[in-house]
């Protein structure tokens, strides 16, 4: 990457914070850099401080989070869409254990499942800890 005209502390308009949120973004993505070499690395190109690039990379870190939400979201409503198509076929066919099974799938997708029991005794008994602090 060319190195940028310093700006000596000008604050930058929309278009220019745009292209460098684009350039930051393909930095992170594509070249891979960790948080210090992409810090060092932006301030270079930009001449602005490491804790405007470290801004930068919070910034960039939300939109990456925002995006990959959002691309969730999407699967999410997708599989359920075939999960209600897959109940309405088997409440057609009358077929009440792929009618339950469906339920049950849909009852963890939206995390509606209540906690399980986890047993934490051996054979009934409960677990002995003996400690030395000697």
């Amino acid at each position: 990457m060319e190195e940028k005209k310093k700006t000596g502390g000008r604050k930058s308009n929309v278009v220019e914070y745009s292209e460098k949120l684009t350039e930051a973004l393909e930095l992170i993505l594509y070249k891979r850099l960790t948080s210090g070499e992409f810090r060092l690395t932006f301030s270079k190109m930009y001449g602005v401080s490491e804790r405007t690039a470290d801004a930068t990379w919070k910034r960039c870190k939300e939109i990456i989070a925002e995006r990959f939400k959002e691309e969730q979201n999407v699967l999410i409503e997708q599989q359920v869409e075939r999960y209600f198509d897959l109940l309405n076929r088997a409440r057609e066919d009358k077929n009440k254990r792929v009618e339950r099974e469906t339920l049950d799938s849909i009852t963890k997708l939206y995390g509606l499942e209540g906690p399980k029991k986890v047993d934490v005794t051996t054979n009934g008994e409960p677990i002995k800890i003996n400690l030395n602090f000697e």
